[in-house]
């Protein structure tokens, strides 16, 4: 069985498969068989993130409203959903991570790249493969090829995941929370506006 490489961006799935023989396709790459890749391999990727925590909206609809009675925005779970526009990569992403046994995280080598790819994953419903990543510092073809045939374990990426997705989830309490608080505090002033509190921020 094919392993699916997953690459956080387009360029990215690109510098990978300059490093091998590839067959081009909607949405993915098919690394032809290869001493690194026997049975060969697919490359898909992300648009950043294609992947991202639901609107407040989502969870009660209490929430729809800005008002200062519904405040705090505080749900018992947090939900992610597939970000708008992005519904037809995921779905391609989807088929082949679901259709594999082996799946190589290849974004970028930092917690948000770790975050972006586990966000993606566990939206797939896929159950039970073996992930593999790849740890590399450069897009050079020798890296990557070095890389490919030198896959870590998944332990410390696991890790970095739950650090990033604790982070995600903290900005956004704060932006949801705090956008709407200032803004309705400053109107009931006079100020017209809207302001946006943190990294992450809902509009009405």
């Amino acid at each position: 069985m094919k392993p699916v490489i997953l690459a956080e961006k387009p360029s990215q799935a690109k510098a990978y498969a300059d490093a091998f023989s590839v067959k081009r396709h909607e949405g993915y790459l098919e690394i032809l068989p290869s001493p690194i890749f026997p049975e060969g391999a697919y490359i898909t990727w992300g648009i950043g993130h294609l992947v991202e925590l639901k609107e407040p909206k989502a969870y009660d609809p209490k929430w729809t409203k800005w008002s200062l009675n519904s405040l705090p925005i505080l749900p018992e779970r947090y939900e992610f959903q597939v970000a708008k526009g992005k519904y037809k990569q995921f779905t391609i992403v989807k088929k082949l991570i679901k259709g594999t046994d082996t799946v190589i995280n290849g974004c970028d080598v930092d917690r948000e790249g770790s975050n972006i790819f586990y966000s993606i994953y566990y939206q797939t419903g896929a159950k039970n493969q073996t992930i593999k990543r790849l740890w590399i510092n450069s897009l050079e073809v020798d890296e990557v090829r070095k890389g490919f045939s030198n896959l870590q374990d998944n332990r410390k990426d696991l890790l970095m995941y739950e650090e990033a997705k604790a982070r995600q989830i903290s900005d956004w309490l704060v932006g949801m929370n705090g956008s709407r608080l200032y803004s309705l505090l400053l109107q009931g002033r006079g100020i017209k506006d809207v302001f946006s509190i943190g990294l992450v921020q809902l509009y009405p």
